[in-house]
């Protein structure tokens, strides 16, 4: 199909941040969380499992890196997840808007 390779990109981006909760995780990453019960108090209606999935999503997306120090768990953004920034936040101010 003719210029079918210009949709590859943003199909690509709908399967890493498509996905209910993965922007909401990004976004409290963006905001300083590290720990799995940070993210947990930032988005209390997500489950645990559902969570431990999104992160573990975004860790083989390269979007999230996790590091372990002794007992402790980390998480932070990568520089791939550091460029989703200004998508994340503009997507709050955006969202109030439509509909």
């Amino acid at each position: 199909m003719k210029g079918c390779g210009q949709f590859r990109p943003i199909a690509k981006a709908s399967e890493v941040l498509g996905e209910r909760w993965t922007n909401l995780v990004i976004r409290e990453l963006i905001a300083g969380s590290e720990s799995f019960n940070d993210l947990r108090k930032g988005l209390p209606l997500i489950s645990p499992p559902l969570l431990s999935s999104r992160l573990k999503s975004l860790e083989r997306a390269g979007v999230v890196e996790r590091v372990e120090k002794g007992k402790a768990v980390s998480y932070s953004l990568t520089a791939a997840g550091d460029e989703l920034k200004p998508i994340i936040m503009q997507s709050g101010v955006w969202g109030p808007r439509c509909g």
